[in-house]
């Protein structure tokens, strides 16, 4: 009979893994201790423990909570920083030390198995418990200061969904045209905070649409400064942070007939250079943490997935900023 608890009582004592915690050093497990540390796990799971309770769905596996939230979520990062399918992530937890003691776990404690981590994904995505982890996790970033809120930068990055049009798979996907090349499956919008770079909002949506219509999604219009491609740039807006006093760092566009001054090209270098911060973001999502396509085949999932690897990216930004 399959079992997923861990038996072995010689190795996985409390008295072993304060044993490991003493004595190995390893990279993954510096960097495990310090999340634990500097995040307040209490009041993130809070409002996502209450909104369960409101839920009228008793009949997800979250309703049934044969594990505590903070186990459930602590998988997730697990699973996005190490970029694990479900059934490795359980193998990892049964076999490394560093996760046990992540996860506060021992021996004769059961992990969660792949069922229980679908189930509750789903419900995650199907509630909004993503966003409102990712949101929660912010403000006691906001509390530690380390979000400045002087400028936003704002950007929108494709991913690629893992079904092919073809197959009829993922009934949420679409087309979007980049640079002359077709790509299907949806995008992700953040704004980061132009000094600390932590990704302050998030959207993500299906790929047809434009980036330009979830910049009032991105901005709250309290910034010193907004920084932004020139795919967001039209006129109703360039007023509109004009009328705030707000720096519009929006490349300036050319268009038929009228190309760009070589003042015009010039000011768009200068911004570039600011604008530009926003690629390290994907670019750690993509190369860090492995995450080139979406994993799932409908937009509840995927923005699940999209808005941890965006979780996991502040919660390295907050170490990097505090340490």
């Amino acid at each position: 009979m399959r079992t997923n608890k861990i038996n072995n009582i010689d190795l996985f004592t409390q008295a072993a893994n304060e044993g490991f915690e003493k004595h190995i050093k390893t990279q993954s497990k510096r960097a495990l201790e310090t999340i634990n540390q500097k995040i307040d796990w209490n009041d993130l799971i809070a409002p996502i423990e209450q909104k369960l309770e409101q839920s009228k769905n008793k009949n997800t596996e979250a309703g049934r909570r044969p594990f505590s939230l903070e186990v459930i979520v602590k998988c997730f990062i697990l699973q996005t920083i190490y970029n694990l399918s479900d059934p490795r992530l359980e193998e990892e937890i049964a076999d490394r030390r560093s996760f046990q003691i992540f996860l506060g776990i021992t021996s004769g404690d059961s992990i969660p198995d792949e069922t229980t981590l679908v189930r509750y994904r789903k419900t995650f995505s199907s509630l909004g418990l993503d966003k409102m982890l990712f949101y929660r996790f912010n403000k006691q970033l906001d509390q530690k200061q380390l979000i400045v809120g002087k400028g936003t930068i704002v950007d929108a990055t494709i991913k690629q969904a893992q079904a092919t049009p073809s197959s009829n798979k993922d009934k949420d996907a679409d087309f979007t045209k980049k640079r002359g090349k077709i790509y299907y499956g949806y995008k992700g919008h953040i704004a980061i905070d132009e000094d600390s770079q932590i990704i302050k909002q998030l959207e993500f949506t299906k790929a047809s649409v434009h980036d330009s219509n979830e910049f009032e999604n991105l901005i709250n219009y309290t910034e010193e400064a907004v920084f932004a491609d020139k795919g967001y740039a039209n006129i109703p807006r360039r007023k509109k942070l004009e009328s705030k006093g707000i720096f519009d760092g929006i490349l300036e566009k050319g268009y038929r007939n009228k190309p760009l001054s070589k003042i015009q090209k010039k000011v768009n270098r200068l911004l570039s250079s600011i604008r530009n911060r926003v690629e390290k973001t994907f670019a750690f999502m993509k190369n860090v943490l492995g995450y080139e396509r979406c994993s799932y085949f409908d937009l509840g999932r995927n923005r699940f997935e999209f808005t941890f690897a965006a979780f996991v990216f502040n919660i390295r930004r907050m170490i990097s900023l505090t340490t």
